[in-house]
Parts: structure tokens; C-alpha cells; sequence
């Protein structure tokens, strides 16, 4: 029988790689740093400006954006993403949609507020707008919290996500971002609690084990029947390992694969 080449051992590495990743019944835990003012487009440009790659972005039924930022990026997000309904998220079980679950029809248009700069294209497409646009839900009100599920991610490959929230609605808005939910218990990486007033953003980076990742959102405030926001979200893909250091880890999983079989 033929020895396998290095290149070939190392295409059986990252084919098992990814079969081991897919067998996963949870989506990836998620790093997050701490927030930073969104009011206006300059903050676009962080995951760009570290050399990612622009993936996917949606507002939140304030209709479609075109930016050219103040880092010289050009960038559009896409019309209010699917309301996925009012049933609560079946955790670990990926679905064909991007959108959002229990954000129902609470929806709002926040109105004016001064300290947003326009940032977009003529006509009226501005960040100001971008950020009033906001899918709020009322937590004690359903069985789950808000989530933001996002498809169609490649397994392996790390991502910068960027979620946007404002509430000015009340000065003591707060709430926080969690990478797991199951029975009523927020679990895996957290933003930790923060203010929606002002507006803001909250970077967070994670390597995809699944074609899918859910972000859940936490009302952390003591406000009478507390809700949780989200005004607009991007993905931007990381720049790739070097194929030295992707095909290592590939062996790595290849070896934990080929013990899991022979059990």
C-alpha cells in the first residue's frame, strides 16, 4: 500500500477536522471586549482596520444602509433580517435563517437624538438612522430571550461580530450578551452588563465549531418589565492561520476523531 503524501495527510486531517466540528451540538463560546461608543461610523471600521473581511450585516428594520466611513471603508447592510417568531430558540439545532427569535413585533423607531453624526449616503441613509431602527423584546414576557442566530458560517474559520444596541427610553438600560442559553440559565462567553444609553458596540471574536452560532441577550437592569436591544450587527471573517499552523491543528483533531471511533 501506497504512504500517504503530506499534502494528503494533511487534507484527511482537516476533512476529519471538520467532521468532528459538525458532530458538535453547540455553537462556539464567544470572547467579548468591552463596549464602545457606535454614534458614529468610525466604529465600522475596527474589524475592517485589523483586516478582516466583510461576511454579512443587517439592520434592524430601518431598511437598507450604504456607508463610506471614516476609515475609507464602503460598506452596505442588508434590510431588517427575518423575524423568526415567538417560539423559544431550540438551542444546539441550526436552522436555514439568519434572523432572530422571540423578537416578535416589538419593534420601534426611537426618534431624533442630536448626538449622532450622519455617516451615510445621500438621500437620507445615515448611521443616526441605523441606530433609532431596533428590534426590542420584553424578556418575562416569553420563554427565551432575544437571539440573534447567524447561518451559513464556515467551520474553522474565526469572526469578528459586532453587535449595535441603544435604548434611550430609560438612562438606567441594561443588559448583556451571552454565547449559550439552555433552561433558563445564560452559560459560555459573556459581555458582561452594560449600558444602552449611549449608543454603543460590543466586539466579539469566536471560531465557528458549527455552520451556525446564536448570540442570547440578557436584561440585566431593575427596570419594571426590562427589555433587551439590538439595533444592527456585522461579521467579518479573520484573516486565516498559515496553512502550517490550520493543517497542525487539523492533526490534532484528527487524532481525537480517530480515538472517538474507536470506542
Amino acid at each position: 500500500m501506497n504512504k500517504l503524501t503530506t499534502t494528503q495527510t494533511c487534507r484527511l486531517a482537516l476533512v476529519a477536522a471538520a467532521i468532528l466540528a459538525a458532530a458538535q451540538t453547540q455553537a462556539a463560546d464567544i470572547t467579548f471586549a468591552a463596549p464602545v461608543s457606535a454614534e458614529n461610523t468610525s466604529v465600522l471600521d475596527i474589524p475592517w482596520l485589523a483586516g478582516g473581511t466583510f461576511v454579512q450585516g443587517a439592520t434592524m428594520d430601518s431598511g437598507p444602509k450604504s456607508f463610506m466611513t471614516t476609515g475609507g471603508q464602503s460598506i452596505s447592510l442588508a434590510a431588517g433580517i427575518a423575524d423568526l417568531g415567538g417560539a423559544a430558540m431550540p438551542v444546539g439545532t441550526p436552522s436555514g435563517s439568519t434572523g432572530y427569535y422571540n423578537a416578535g413585533v416589538q419593534w420601534n423607531w426611537y426618534g431624533n437624538n442630536a448626538s449622532f453624526v450622519d455617516g451615510g449616503a445621500p438621500g437620507g441613509t445615515t448611521w443616526r438612522d441605523t441606530m433609532y431602527g431596533s428590534l426590542y423584546h420584553s424578556n418575562p414576557s416569553d420563554a427565551s430571550p432575544l437571539t440573534l442566530h447567524l447561518t451559513g458560517l464556515v467551520i474553522g474559520q474565526t469572526y469578528d461580530l459586532s453587535l449595535f444596541s441603544y435604548d434611550p427610553r430609560q438612562s438606567d438600560r441594561t443588559q448583556a450578551y451571552w454565547s449559550g442559553y439552555s433552561g433558563g440559565t445564560f452559560s459560555g462567553g459573556t459581555s458582561v452588563s452594560f449600558s444602552e444609553t449611549p449608543a454603543d458596540m460590543v466586539l466579539g471574536t469566536f471560531t465557528a465549531d458549527a455552520a451556525y452560532q446564536d448570540i442570547f441577550i440578557q436584561a440585566t437592569d431593575a427596570v419594571g418589565n426590562p427589555d433587551t436591544t439590538l439595533a444592527a450587527y456585522t461579521l467579518y471573517a479573520v484573516p486565516e492561520p498559515s496553512s502550517l499552523a490550520l493543517c497542525g491543528g487539523g492533526l490534532v483533531l484528527l487524532g481525537a476523531f480517530r480515538r472517538r471511533l474507536a470506542r
